[in-house]
C-alpha cells in the first residue's frame, strides 16, 4: 500500500501506560470481535472468554451482530486477500468469490447490514479503488471507478454516501450513483496535528453524529522508542462544527477505534511499556469513555476491534 507514513512505523513508535481492567457498563452484552496473531475472536462487551471465529484479520461486526465480515488469506502461499463473512452463530465461512482479484482487505458494513464497502485492487489501473459487494447475492461493483488511489473507506449514517480519502482530500462517494458527490480538504476534518496516511481509519458514531479516526502525531511525549519520533492517537470530529479533538493523552498510543454502543464508549488497539516487553504482538484492546477520557484494559492481547451497534435478541 502506498502511505506517507507507514502504519508499521506507528506500530514500532507507539507507548502507552499501563492500565486496568473495567468491567462492561451495557445492561446487556453486546458482541465484539477481534484479531490476534492470525486469527479472528470472538467475546463480548463483559469481557467473557474468547472463541476463535476463523483465520483472518481486518474483522468488522454486523450490525445486528449475526456476521463477522473480514480479510481472508487466499492463494497457494497465503498471500492474496479475499473478502469473507462468518456468521457466528454456526461459524460458516463465506468467501466472496465474485469480487476479482486476489487484493481486497477492509470490509466495512453498510448501516443496514446489506452491503460490504472495501479496499479493492483494480489490476487494470493498478492502483487502489472502492468496492462493494452484497453478501447475500454476491454482486460487486466499484464506486467513482475513476478515483483512484482512494483509502479509508467507511459508511455515512444513511447508507446513501460512503468517504474515503487520498492523503489531501476528503470525498464523499453517492452510492446509487457511484459518483463523486463533494470534495473538501482532508486536514478540515484532522487537523493541524494528526498526520494523515493510507492507514488512516474512522469510526462512524451509532447516532451519525461524530466521527472517530487514528492518526500518527508527533511524539510530544518523549515516547519514542527504536528511534521513531512518532506517536498514534485517536481524534474525534464533529461533522456538524467542523470541530477536531484528540482523545487520547500523549502517554498512551492508540489506534483502529470502534464505537459501543450508545456512543458514550469505544474500544481501540494499543500498547504500553509492559505489553512492549512481549516477544508476540505488544497490542492489547482498550476501552474509553468519552465523558471521563478515562481508558481500561479490556483485552490483555488482540487488535482491531469491532463491536455490534445494535442492542438484537439473538
Amino acid at each position: 500500500m502506498i502511505s506517507m507514513i507507514s502504519k508499521g512505523a506507528r506500530t514500532i513508535a507507539c507507548a502507552c501506560v499501563v492500565l486496568a481492567f473495567a468491567a462492561g457498563a451495557f445492561a446487556a452484552p453486546v458482541a465484539v470481535v477481534f484479531s490476534k496473531g492470525e486469527s479472528i475472536f470472538l467475546t463480548d462487551s463483559e469481557g467473557k472468554q474468547p472463541v476463535k471465529l476463523a483465520k483472518g484479520s481486518n474483522p468488522e461486526i454486523s450490525p445486528d451482530g449475526r456476521f463477522v465480515a473480514f480479510t481472508a488469506p487466499s492463494g497457494k502461499d497465503g498471500w492474496g486477500r479475499k473478502i469473507a463473512v462468518a456468521e457466528i452463530a454456526s461459524k460458516k465461512i463465506t468467501i466472496m468469490k465474485t469480487v476479482p482479484g486476489e487484493n481486497s482487505y477492509g470490509p466495512r458494513w453498510s448501516p443496514d447490514g446489506k452491503s460490504l464497502l472495501f479496499n479493492h485492487w483494480d489490476e487494470q489501473s493498478a492502483d487502489w479503488v472502492f468496492g462493494t459487494v452484497a453478501p447475500a447475492d454476491g454482486s460487486f461493483r466499484v464506486l467513482a471507478p475513476e478515483q483512484k488511489g482512494i483509502y479509508s473507506p467507511f459508511w455515512s449514517a444513511d447508507g446513501a454516501s460512503v468517504y474515503g480519502q487520498d492523503l489531501d482530500t476528503l470525498y464523499r462517494i453517492d452510492v446509487p450513483s457511484g459518483t463523486v458527490g463533494e470534495r473538501r480538504p482532508l486536514a478540515e476534518v484532522t487537523g493541524s496535528e494528526a498526520m494523515v496516511s493510507s492507514a488512516l481509519r474512522f469510526s462512524l458514531s451509532p447516532d451519525g453524529t461524530m466521527w472517530l479516526f487514528d492518526a500518527q502525531v508527533e511524539d510530544t511525549g518523549k515516547l519514542m522508542k527504536h528511534g521513531e519520533p512518532l506517536n498514534s492517537a485517536i481524534f474525534l470530529h464533529t461533522p456538524a462544527d467542523g470541530k477536531t479533538r484528540r482523545l487520547t493523552p500523549e502517554n498512551i498510543c492508540a489506534m483502529h477505534p470502534s464505537w459501543l454502543p450508545g456512543g458514550e464508549e469505544f474500544l481501540f488497539a494499543g500498547y504500553g511499556p509492559n505489553e512492549a516487553k512481549r516477544t508476540s504482538s505488544p497490542f492489547a484492546i482498550f476501552r474509553q469513555s468519552l465523558e471521563s477520557g478515562k481508558a481500561t484494559l479490556f483485552i490483555k492481547e488482540g487488535d482491531s476491534p469491532s463491536a455490534e451497534r445494535k442492542r438484537s435478541a439473538k
